[in-house]
């Protein structure tokens, strides 16, 4: 299995944003030397909780931090870019991080008032999501200039200026469940980001195979990955009390209050036990059994990505990370089985 972060990023807007950025790299740093696969960086452009307006300039920094974690925009919104402009900005990225960044796109729809912002509907974002994608592949896949005209981008005669480093160019990624989005993604060897719906997979994967099939692929269940909220302490106990104030003000704050999301019955106290049972919020064991449960409840993931917080401060949220790196982690990648064959050809310690 693979193992990463989905960095929206999400901090309260009271913490000064210089340091919460910096804060953010010095993760990527952390995650980067223990050995983490992945980086998925975000876009949005309102709140004030989700503060990286620009995933390929954060990318950037992030590559001139890090030796081999491979780092990916998640999402792009692409209804609000020129897709040339875009895909420009990307393949230079690719050259730059000699192959590890990563092309995520999808609606932007996961702040609501982003789309609000510059007058679109979620439908207007689907369209121009579409649009968007089939003329960045035609300037990828194309022999000629590229002549395109809609109602809100035109190009004439447009060529890369720039091929892409990777073969035949870098990976792409969605964030959807939308059919034909997933589809795409079976025709390109593309992964498909999705939330904590491990109930979902086998429908997604049926249209990761309809996609791969029709261009001569077979798709993989390692396309398909899932995003938590992870906090992992020594024992269950702390890891829960040390996440609770901040999960609790970010959902009533931020995910009901901004967001507009429905209001939970019963208690702050009540609605956060649940959330804890659907999350990694606990101990290594926890952590570890919740991974079986995934992988069982799902029928097989290619990996999982984190959702980090700073609820418990920086640095009990680099040693979760470290935790997991080195207790859970092992586990599911057959490290911890190399280890034991290791220490049982070693034999006994000075003839023991």
């Amino acid at each position: 299995m693979r193992f990463g972060i989905f960095l929206q990023p999400v901090h309260h807007p009271s913490e000064p944003p210089t340091l919460a950025l910096e804060s953010d790299l010095e993760l990527l740093v952390h995650l980067d030397r223990l050995g983490y696969d992945e980086a998925w960086i975000g876009e949005h452009h309102s709140t004030g909780w989700e503060n990286i307006g620009s995933p390929e300039v954060f990318i950037a920094a992030a590559a001139q931090r890090t030796k081999r974690i491979k780092l990916g925009t998640g999402v792009v919104q692409l209804g609000l870019h020129n897709p040339l402009v875009l895909l420009d900005r990307m393949i230079l990225l690719d050259h730059l991080t000699r192959g590890r960044a990563m092309f995520g796109v999808g609606v932007g729809g996961g702040l609501p008032s982003d789309l609000a912002l510059f007058g679109l509907s979620a439908e207007d974002a689907g369209r121009r999501l579409d649009q968007s994608l089939d003329t960045m592949l035609k300037l990828l896949d194309a022999d000629g200039p590229v002549s395109v005209k809609t109602d809100w981008f035109e190009l004439k005669d447009a060529v890369l200026q720039l091929g892409p480093f990777s073969e035949p160019h870098m990976q792409f990624a969605v964030a959807s469940m939308n059919p034909k989005n997933v589809e795409l993604m079976g025709r390109l060897g593309g992964q498909v980001l999705l939330g904590p719906v491990p109930d979902w997979v086998p429908e997604i994967f049926e249209h990761l195979q309809r996609g791969a099939e029709a261009v001569g692929r077979e798709a993989s269940r390692d396309q398909i990955v899932l995003s938590y909220r992870m906090h992992i302490d020594e024992d269950r106990e702390s890891a829960i009390e040390a996440f609770k104030a901040g999960s609790i003000t970010e959902h009533y704050d931020f995910d009901i209050a901004v967001n507009g999301r429905r209001r939970p019955g019963g208690t702050r106290e009540k609605w956060y036990e649940g959330f804890v049972d659907e999350m990694f919020i606990g101990s290594v064991e926890d952590a570890i059994e919740m991974i079986e449960w995934i992988q069982e409840a799902s029928g097989g993931v290619g990996g999982i990505l984190f959702q980090p917080r700073d609820w418990a401060g920086q640095e009990a949220k680099l040693r979760s990370f470290e935790l997991f790196a080195k207790q859970v982690a092992p586990r599911f990648q057959g490290h911890a089985d190399q280890q034991s064959i290791a220490g049982s050809a070693a034999g006994p310690i000075n003839g023991a």
